[in-house]
């Protein structure tokens, strides 16, 4: 299937390791041009390098930013205006806060949240969107969590920021329909990351168990009996990123190899 990507120009946060990295792949091996963000520059360089290589031409950027940070925000965007002359996608990708008890977070704690899984994804998507409107084209996805539709203990500030952004997207989604841009969630499960480890090492600890333990409840919650691959996110997001998808906005799509056991959409 011809995705149509080739030239289009994609905003990947978080995108040195992980879904992040695989979304980036999956969007230059199919001929987009892709900007990766991270905030440590060694790891960033060595991934961009890696990619470089594997889809040659001269299809990626790798910018050193925070994008919790306004500033690193705008720079991200300059950077990717400078090299490219526009937007096309934009795939808003960041980490997770610290775990924790609702009650025991600071008033700090929570507008990081805030500035990390909200505030981050709308500030970029403002800088791309008067481009993509002008263009009657664009891709907006954000990568959430199923925790969206299932909390999980002890990931309140993740999951309340990230089911912000979630219907913040609903609502933008709707506003601009009619400029030819989708706007997209994408709820990963338990997906092979270090995301996914570090939490399983935190609810080991909390539940007394040991990590291999944890891992194995966790797996037992997840039907397809294994943990889902970045790379299946990665094509996922391209999928919804091109020309095809083109009817498909204002959705938070799971990929958790049916782990949501809810039936609401």
């Amino acid at each position: 299937m011809d995705l149509e990507l080739t030239g289009k120009v994609a905003i990947v946060g978080g995108s040195s390791k992980g879904i992040g990295l695989a979304a980036a792949h999956s969007l230059a091996r199919d001929g987009g041009k892709v900007t990766l963000v991270a905030r440590h520059g060694d790891e960033l360089q060595t991934a961009s390098s890696k990619l470089q290589l594997e889809v040659g031409g001269n299809a990626v950027l790798a910018v050193v930013g925070d994008l919790s940070d306004p500033a690193d925000i705008q720079s991200v965007f300059d950077a990717t205006i400078a090299r490219w002359g526009r937007v096309d996608i934009i795939v808003n990708n960041l980490g997770g806060p610290p775990p924790g008890e609702l009650m025991d977070f600071t008033d700090g704690q929570w507008q990081s949240a805030f500035d990390l899984n909200f505030s981050s994804a709308m500030r970029m998507n403002r800088l791309v969107l008067p481009g993509m409107i002008e263009r009657q084209h664009g891709r907006i996805i954000a990568v959430l969590s199923k925790a969206i539709k299932e909390p999980e203990d002890r990931l309140g500030l993740s999951t309340v920021a990230r089911s912000a952004l979630s219907s913040y997207s609903k609502l933008l989604a709707q506003e601009v329909a009619g400029n030819g841009i989708t706007v997209n969630n994408v709820l990963p499960g338990s997906v092979a990351t270090d995301r996914l480890h570090s939490v399983i090492e935190m609810q080991a600890k909390a539940n007394s168990r040991s990590i291999a333990e944890q891992e194995v409840f966790r797996l037992a919650s997840v039907p397809a009996g294994r943990f889902g691959d970045p790379a299946e996110l990665g094509d996922l997001i391209a999928f919804l990123a091109s020309a095809r998808a083109g009817f498909i906005t204002a959705q938070n799509i799971a990929a958790d190899g049916g782990q949501i056991k809810g039936l609401s959409a």
